[in-house]
């Protein structure tokens, strides 16, 4: 079962606006509620470098900006990235396994198990108010660890099981992959107390499946705005020897689930109208099987001497390279939750073409431009109108910029949450220890900044959890 999504055409946006946006996170009205501690589980490699851990990693640390208490619970591996301001404790490494890998594996049932055990030391060691729970697993984790700890549980929605589980190379039969699929879309939601979905895909699953008394608003996804990159277009080009063709990028994981096939489709479409257009494939985690089938499948199509793939080193210099493009594309349709590349690339002011059945409050010509059929046809007539109108570039390409900074600040979006975990913590008998604690102090209000953990600003605590 997927998500039911009503297809959005670009004439046909929603009338909805996006939720009201404060001024600088600093004004913000929720900047000084009480101290939270909270544990973040996440059930995946982390922190990672692409999408739901890299959201996951930019929520925990806005958080801890807030000046609140944030330790993270995962798994024994992740990728070497820095983490300001939270407590890390990973699982016991049993396993020696280190690569990361997106999707459903043998080991991962074992690493969610030991998760449980983690978490309830965690819980139990710091005395932390809430479990904010990330995706299915990570809410099975805390539907386990819940009867011993006996706090609340916050569901964040990051992605539906029917939209996506047949498509791993993990289940032999697809049939088995969506009855699993339904049964964890109508049941595992329904362990948080409260869910909170990030996107208004995502929100309208939720509804659809009877929740709409336990969910909370949409919450943006949000990234630090303070620290976009900045490049020199012509300089990256010439080091990569582009020269001055169009280029067409895609930046993410290349699982099936990502609809890279449309894409390659889409450039059979754009090399006919533009032949000297290349599209360029970062792929942020390396799996040498999905890069063989991607390449043999543009070999097929006949646009294989148009196609670029690159495996960046490390998440920093990918961002920086996405920069160097024209058009910026998310190829994968209703897709249920915000894609994180998206963001990644309205921040680097990069014109960006979706479908329209996966945008979320996000206007066609304004911000984004849409391929209102969910067909590569569509999708290649929406890169080649863009590659026409230089002026069209760049109007979406500032227009993006503008929507990133005025809704997805990760201050902000910090504050948001934080909202929410109070808004669940006052039904439950944990708000009078939280009630009585003196207000978070964000670490712009403080001059030397040292949380009561003794986590400092730019360092981490890693916990090697036995």
């Amino acid at each position: 079962m997927s998500v039911s999504t009503k297809q959005r055409r670009p004439t046909e946006m929603p009338d909805t606006e996006p939720p009201e946006v404060f001024g600088p996170a600093t004004d913000a009205p929720f900047a000084h509620h009480q101290k939270l501690k909270v544990c973040v589980l996440a059930a995946c490699p982390f922190p990672a470098n692409h999408g739901t851990p890299g959201s996951i990693r930019e929520l925990a640390e806005a958080t801890a900006e807030r000046g609140h208490e944030v330790h993270v619970v995962s798994y024994h591996m992740g990728d070497n990235l820095p983490l300001k301001g939270v407590h890390l404790h990973r699982i016991p490494d049993w396993t020696g396994e280190r690569r990361v890998v997106v999707g459903p594996t043998r080991r991962r049932p074992v690493y969610d198990f030991q998760m449980i055990f983690t978490a309830m030391k965690v819980m139990r060691k710091y005395n932390l108010d809430l479990m904010h729970a990330h995706g299915y697993e990570a809410a099975l984790v805390a539907g386990c660890t819940r009867p011993f700890v006996r706090r609340p549980v916050l569901y964040s929605a990051h992605n539906s099981m029917g939209d996506e589980l047949a498509s791993y190379d993990f289940f032999h039969s697809r049939k088995l992959a969506n009855g699993l699929a339904w049964l964890l879309d109508n049941t595992v939601p329904r362990i948080g107390n409260r869910c909170l979905p990030h996107s208004v895909n995502l929100q309208e699953f939720l509804l659809a499946k009877g929740l709409a008394k336990r969910t909370e608003p949409v919450l943006n996804f949000g990234i630090d705005v303070e620290r976009l990159p900045t490049v020199d277009r012509a300089q990256l080009r010439t080091k990569l020897a582009l020269g001055d063709d169009p280029i067409i990028l895609y930046s993410g994981v290349i699982d099936k689930f990502q609809r890279l096939d449309l894409l390659l489709q889409a450039m059979v479409h754009v090399t006919r109208y533009e032949p000297r257009a290349k599209l360029l494939i970062f792929s942020t985690i390396q799996h040498p099987k999905h890069e063989h089938a991607l390449l043999d499948e543009a070999a097929r199509l006949g646009v294989d001497k148009s196609v670029i793939l690159r495996v960046p080193s490390d998440m920093e210099k990918g961002r920086k390279l996405i920069s160097l493009c024209d058009i910026a594309v998310v190829p994968r349709p209703a897709a249920p939750g915000f894609p994180i590349k998206l963001l990644n690339y309205m921040a680097a002011s990069r014109p960006c073409v979706m479908f329209a059945s996966s945008a979320s409050r996000v206007h066609h010509g304004e911000h984004v431009w849409l391929a209102a059929q969910d067909t590569a046809e569509s999708l290649g007539s929406s890169i080649i109108q863009l590659l026409k109108d230089k002026k069209l570039r760049h109007r979406i390409a500032e227009g993006g910029h503008r929507f990133v900074r005025e809704h997805h600040d990760r201050r902000i979006v910090a504050g948001h949450l934080c909202e929410a975990y109070l808004r669940m913590l006052k039904d439950t008998r944990r708000w009078k220890h939280v009630a009585d604690r003196s207000k978070a102090v964000p670490v712009w209000k403080q001059d030397d900044y040292m949380n009561e953990s003794g986590v400092s600003q730019g360092k981490v605590e890693i916990h090697a959890s036995a």
